[in-house]
């Protein structure tokens, strides 16, 4: 035994040549994130609802949405495709450096 299995772990620095541009808020700006998107969600249909749910929250595979939902798995696949788009239009501040249900931005 070393004795390096007591010690805490350091975690490392990563050094950049530019201060982040934005810095991240307290806990409230999660919560005003959250009320965004459960509006930007209330405003979409049941059924893009329940394919965002589901597939990007719960994390389902768009083979088990389509079996919950009754429908095709191309269903899903379009109706998740339409229904990230919208959600972007109704809720732009929710789009970086965010994420939204999983799906990374840029």
């Amino acid at each position: 035994m070393t004795g390096r299995e007591d010690r805490p772990r350091r975690r490392r620095e990563t050094v950049v040549a530019e201060p982040p541009g934005r810095a991240l808020a307290d806990g409230a700006h999660g919560v005003d994130l959250r009320i965004d998107m459960r509006r930007a969600l209330a405003k979409q249909t049941a059924r893009q609802r329940a394919v965002l749910v589901l597939r990007y929250y719960e994390d389902l595979p768009e083979a088990e949405v389509a079996g919950i939902l009754g429908c095709s798995v191309g269903t899903v696949r379009s109706t998740a495709h339409r229904s990230l788009a919208r959600l972007r239009e109704l809720a732009p501040e929710l789009r970086e450096p965010y994420t939204i249900f999983g799906e990374a931005t840029a």
